[in-house]
């Protein structure tokens, strides 16, 4: 008896040397460690130490602002979000930082209903633009996510909300404006015991962008009959946000594939990066492979502009307001177009006016991810009129 009390005594007494050794050891650390501007495994900027502020700090935001750099900034940051994801795997959470785990060894994002104001003002920037620009053809491709499409392998009881109210309500504004909204819900729903979505990140698969392409086409009065692709995998060792996010999944990879275009008639494109001002004969920068955020393969990521020229026969110009969604889909519409404007709006401050007379544009294609559509700010301020008028800059990716 007297012995096992000794035993007691020394598990406890070490578990509170341990309890004091861990804060100690991570005030080292922070001490010690500098400061990351970016997590390759979560693939986006961290933040950075705010500056003292006297308003900031009367409005509680330098507190928000503290807290959040202290937790970007935490040692070991990337190892605790994998232990803890372990952690709560085993005590059967399904849940962690708004990605769920579900079946088929899919992890989802949720879908947080957007702020009112801001999706009225979203939707009236557009609706303007439409009715401002009655001579162009215009067209919205908001995707659905996988929470959506794939709702059947959710967790049981998850509380999500329903993102087809919003995007029914989207379509119909837009639609009662002359905007044609392209609805893939129903084709990916026929399609959804393939791959359209990645197991471990956010984004559409390239054959999830193949099928959104087949129904966009026949919306823009595309003739696809000629169209042939050979599918061909370029990596199986992708791992993308929501695993890096959660931390579930970790183990787990993706494959990414390109369709390659086959056939006499397959047409050279010129990418021209704007800001960069570099150009490449592909769509493909492959040197991403070799990092984490492999899903940047296409087009290298996401920029402030990209101009694809493509010698075809007719003398057509499109404009692709759009998020990273559009990377792996546009290349698709490479074949139908002399010219193909990219403006992702989150790092674009140009003049959208003097862009559409320059390029004497003639098609407007909207396409987004509905998830990024829904929290988005930055398409209200391009559409506006009086947000022009600034030089065009790029910016980091977070995504």
């Amino acid at each position: 008896m007297k012995k096992s009390l000794r035993n007691y005594r020394l598990f406890f007494h070490r578990m509170g040397l341990l309890f004091l050794f861990i804060p100690l050891a991570v005030l080292i650390l922070s001490i010690i460690l500098p400061d990351r501007g970016f997590s390759e495994k979560e693939n986006r900027v961290l933040s950075s130490l705010p500056h003292l502020n006297g308003s900031q700090i009367a409005s509680g935001g330098f507190e928000k602002q503290f807290e959040t750099y202290e937790n970007d900034q935490f040692p070991l940051r990337d190892l605790w979000i994998t232990l803890k994801a372990r952690t709560d795997r085993l005590m059967g959470k399904v849940e962690s930082n708004g990605v769920y785990v579900g079946k088929s060894g899919y992890l989802m994002e949720e879908f947080k209903a957007p702020d009112q104001a801001q999706y009225d003002a979203t939707v009236k920037a557009m609706t303007d633009f439409a009715q401002k620009h009655s001579d162009l053809r215009q067209y919205a491709l908001i995707a659905p996510n996988s929470i959506n499409i794939l709702s059947n392998r959710l967790p049981a009881f998850a509380p999500v909300q329903d993102q087809n109210l919003w995007l029914d309500s989207l379509s119909d504004s837009l639609t009662d404006a002359g905007v044609t909204f392209i609805d893939v819900r129903s084709t990916f729903k026929d399609h959804k015991m393939e791959d359209l979505y990645y197991h471990t990140d956010h984004h559409w698969t390239t054959q999830g962008a193949y099928y959104a392409y087949l129904q966009a086409a026949k919306a823009m009065g595309i003739d696809t009959s000629s169209d042939t692709y050979d599918k061909a995998p370029v990596t199986r060792s992708f791992q993308g946000t929501l695993s890096a996010k959660s931390g579930f999944r970790s183990g787990e990879k993706d494959e990414i594939d390109v369709f390659l275009p086959t056939g006499d008639q397959t047409l050279p494109s010129v990418v021209n990066y704007v800001d960069e001002q570099k150009k490449s004969a592909s769509f493909y920068d492959t040197e991403k492979l070799g990092t984490r955020d492999k899903y940047a393969l296409f087009f290298g990521g996401n920029h402030a502009q990209i101009k694809i020229n493509t010698p075809t026969e007719t003398d057509n110009t499109l404009l692709v307001l759009k998020d990273s969604y559009a990377n792996s889909f546009v290349p698709f519409l490479a074949q139908h177009y002399r010219k193909i404007i990219m403006v992702d709006p989150r790092y674009y401050f140009g003049n959208l006016e003097q862009l559409i007379q320059v390029e004497n544009v003639q098609e407007v294609l909207y396409l987004y991810n509905a998830n990024t559509f829904f929290s988005d700010t930055s398409l209200e301020l391009a559409l506006t009129p009086e947000s022009d008028g600034q030089d065009s800059s790029d910016t980091s990716d977070n995504e």
